[in-house]
């Protein structure tokens, strides 16, 4: 199955960590984003969510954390299953935030949503707690606010989906 990986990126000022609130690999993420059939090329319109807490088809050989009809018209079956222990944090002006890897069969996941659970340390050490719903549509696609005197920010929300090999 083919797999790509989840990468989160932003530029920040004062700000020297930004992760999901209880970490990258937390099985209570939550993760949205759009679905792609690589076959036929349809797409869905609404979002769907996947998280490591539900699997479908559970104590088969074949289950995954979503499973959906891919195409409108045949009705074919795709999976995706999330594959943890892949994050990796950088640490600079523009941060890049590898989340998790998808095993992707028959649908690919596109166009992620953040959601609100999102944690960030000041360069003074401060955590704040932000929400990011909807930041990365936004026109400025950015988060300010001033912590302890000081400025932050985050800007230029980014999630995007790229292949992975191991």
């Amino acid at each position: 199955m083919p797999r790509v990986m989840l990468l989160v990126s932003a530029n920040q000022t004062n700000i020297e960590l930004l992760q999901p609130q209880d970490g990258t690999d937390d099985g209570n993420i939550n993760y949205f984003f759009k679905l792609h059939c690589k076959g036929c090329g349809w797409k869905t319109k609404d979002r769907v969510v996947v998280s490591f807490n539900v699997q479908e088809g559970q104590g088969r050989r074949d289950s995954c954390n979503l499973r959906q009809n891919v195409c409108q018209g045949s009705g074919r079956l795709g999976c995706i299953t999330l594959i943890p222990g892949y994050t990796r944090l950088t640490e600079h002006n523009r941060k890049e935030v590898r989340l998790t890897v998808f095993y992707c069969n028959g649908l690919f996941p596109t166009n992620y949503s953040f959601n609100g659970g999102w944690l960030a340390k000041t360069t003074l050490g401060t955590e704040i707690h932000i929400d990011l719903v909807g930041k990365e549509e936004d026109s400025n696609g950015e988060y300010k606010d001033i912590v302890d005197g000081m400025e932050v920010a985050i800007m230029d929300l980014e999630g995007k989906f790229v292949p992975f090999k191991v």
